[in-house]
């Protein structure tokens, strides 16, 4: 009977194995690298003889980490408004694998150059006059006491998500994007829509996923909110709540954190659609951005730390849509799920302050 292509293979690396071993006892290979060799060898023939499951928990058995690799992890906190309840405390084990990388922890400045309490960062081309804008009330249309939906919460890129552990490192096999509402960017909506509908703000939070595929999330994203703001005319403000990703290399993630009143929060950036032209046209920058700075300089005013550097961008983002439209990047993906829904609720209420203050 002749030998399958499996067993001449699996003979070939017990030979070759072998041979490595003969040469590292003669030429003195340190005993990290053979013990590395011994165990892609036996994960090699493991992947010959066995199924799938039987090679993966072998991997697992072999690279299992020492204690001071492994890192223990509580379950997140889930922020309800004003109130935190917290699950039943679990322990699980993160184990560092191969092919992941670091992640660096860092309060990113929000400049030197304030105007006011506002930083800009102004990519868009044009010349801002931030004092001017801080001085302008934008007409938003916004009514006191009304029963009707006049703030719009949407995800143009709904499945973006953040880590469940917080460890210093990332595993390759971490999910960045999520279809599950818990874990993504309407887990996040959720908190700056409780803490508005708290403050008696009419809220709609549009859940629906705009991203798949990918490419044309900007274009789903504003058929719904085209379509919310003919349904609800009362509608003048739309967030479109995002998570950034940051590197520092390829195998480098920032985490962009501030500590306030002792819990890590994600820091935020709030973007500004500057693109107004003849073929590209926006009629609303001017109010926009006047939304932005004035939210801007309360958060930063309220909570130090918690803005990154206001971006202009020569992009529209569907904000040529209403006078109230702005983009809100909360955290990264190196940041946790707590940190940022910790952002979002302290976001809701500064929101709700500046929507009070402009007439809601």
């Amino acid at each position: 009977m002749k030998r399958s292509t499996k067993q001449k293979f699996g003979q070939l690396v017990a030979v070759a194995v072998t041979l490595c071993c003969i040469a590292a006892a003669v030429l003195a290979v340190p005993h990290e690298t053979l013990q590395r060799l011994g165990e892609r060898a036996a994960q090699l023939s493991a992947g010959l003889r066995q199924p799938r499951d039987g090679m993966e928990l072998l991997s697992g058995y072999m690279t299992r980490a020492s204690a001071a690799d492994r890192v223990p992890v509580t379950s997140p906190t889930v922020v309800l408004g004003s109130v935190q309840s917290h699950a039943v405390a679990t322990t699980t084990t993160v184990v560092r694998k191969d092919g992941g990388g670091v992640i660096l922890t860092q309060q990113m400045s929000a400049g030197s150059a304030f105007v006011q309490d506002v930083a800009i960062r102004n990519k868009s081309g044009k010349t801002v006059d931030v004092a001017k804008s801080l001085a302008h009330t934008p007409a938003l249309g916004l009514q006191k006491n009304s029963d009707k939906p006049q703030v719009l919460i949407v995800h143009t890129h709904t499945t973006e998500c953040y880590m469940s552990y917080d460890a210093g490192f990332y595993n390759p096999d971490d999910p960045t994007r999520t279809n599950d509402a818990s874990k993504n960017m309407v887990a996040v909506g959720r908190q700056v829509a409780k803490q508005l509908e708290a403050a008696g703000i009419g809220v709609i939070h549009d859940t629906a996923i705009h991203d798949q595929p990918y490419n044309g999330a900007y274009g789903h994203s504003k058929a719904a909110i085209e379509a919310y703001l003919k349904q609800y005319p009362s509608i003048k403000v739309v967030l479109d709540l995002h998570r950034d990703a940051i590197y520092e290399d390829n195998t480098t993630y920032i985490k962009p954190t501030v500590e306030i009143a002792g819990k890590n929060a994600a820091q935020l950036m709030i973007i500004v659609g500057m693109l107004n032209s003849k073929t590209v046209p926006n009629t609303h920058t001017a109010e926009n951005l006047a939304f932005g700075v004035r939210l801007q300089q309360r958060l930063h005013r309220t909570y130090p730390g918690l803005v990154r550097p206001l971006l202009l961008a020569d992009a529209r983002y569907n904000q040529q849509l209403t006078n109230g439209s702005l983009l809100i990047e909360v955290g990264s993906h190196a940041n946790t799920l707590d940190e940022a829904c910790y952002t979002a609720e302290l976001l809701g209420g500064v929101l709700a302050e500046v929507l009070e203050d402009l007439g809601a």
